[in-house]
């Protein structure tokens, strides 16, 4: 599970939807008895809880990469013990997220100097964060698949909790 979901006072500036855990998607997990381990959160790692909001062109460096790169292979150890074991593995990310976004992440190209952006998310575009790219490279060369993925949307706009809710139990159900 993304760091922030377990932790909403990691997200950047007034990101936080609410203080500490966010739990409409911890409540389905716990009904459905799954465990939940937390990943890391690149972002806080590399830049601090001081950080201004950053789209995946201002975080894609080669230092970044290599960070994340670190952090994958962490997590893809823990990956790799659950599916010796034969446990079912579920990766839970945050869509619109430049690191951890699953089908969702940010980008805008001209982005850069002082943060200044509109209402609404305009730099939302389809694709995964660096974290996730970075994870399913890690997972592939070691021939462990890619784990079923939902990206907890509250951050979207046009955000519809029972509709997320439905989504995370319908990935939950699927035979992984």
């Amino acid at each position: 599970m993304a760091h922030c979901m377990l932790n909403q006072n990691s997200k950047v500036g007034d990101g936080a939807h609410c203080a500490g855990i966010y739990s409409p998607i911890i409540d389905v997990l716990r009904e459905k008895g799954w465990r939940i381990e937390q990943m890391p959160c690149p972002e806080l790692a590399f830049a601090g809880l001081n950080r201004f909001w950053a789209v995946r062109e201002q975080y894609d460096t080669a230092a970044f990469r290599r960070h994340c790169a670190r952090l994958a292979t962490a997590v893809a150890d823990m990956i790799a013990v659950r599916v010796d074991k034969g446990e079912d593995v579920v990766l839970l990310g945050v869509e619109g997220s430049p690191s951890m976004g699953v089908t969702i992440t940010s980008s805008d190209p001209s982005r850069g100097g002082r943060p200044e952006w509109p209402d609404g998310s305009p730099e939302l575009v389809s694709g995964e964060g660096i974290f996730v790219e970075e994870l399913r490279r890690e997972l592939n060369s070691r021939g462990i698949g890619f784990p079923r993925v939902a990206g907890d949307t509250h951050a979207i706009p046009g955000h519809h909790e029972a509709a997320q809710r439905a989504v995370v139990e319908a990935t939950l159900a699927k035979e992984g």
